[in-house]
């Protein structure tokens, strides 16, 4: 089974309900943005670190059923930072992106 990180779990602080709802609001506003293929889901999975483990939002995939989905998991980036990001911040970072694909483009031979 793979996984990749996709953005970090919401967490307030002060109300575990509460930060389960905006995580499950989170993955259904990106399955919508980004419909998954076969073999290949949305969901909070556990990222190990040396003091613990915390959840995360990942992207998860069938290794028997679907090769690695670089494109999806592009998608998905982007819109869970639409999600999680200001529509202002989210759209001075596309145009950042966009400028930085333009210069690669333009660097790599015909």
């Amino acid at each position: 089974m793979g996984r990749e990180f996709i953005g970090d779990y919401p967490t307030s602080g002060e109300d575990s309900e509460l930060d389960d709802f905006a995580a499950e609001l989170a993955i259904k506003y990106i399955k919508q943005k980004c419909q998954p293929p076969r073999g290949v889901n949305v969901q909070v999975t556990w990222e190990d670190h040396e003091l613990g483990s915390y959840p995360v939002i990942s992207v998860v995939w069938n290794d028997y059923i679907t090769d690695y989905p670089g494109e999806y998991i592009g998608k998905c980036i982007e819109a869970f930072d639409h999600f999680d990001l200001p529509e202002e911040i989210h759209e001075r970072n596309r145009v950042l992106f966009d400028a930085q694909d333009r210069i690669q483009k333009s660097d790599e031979p015909d």
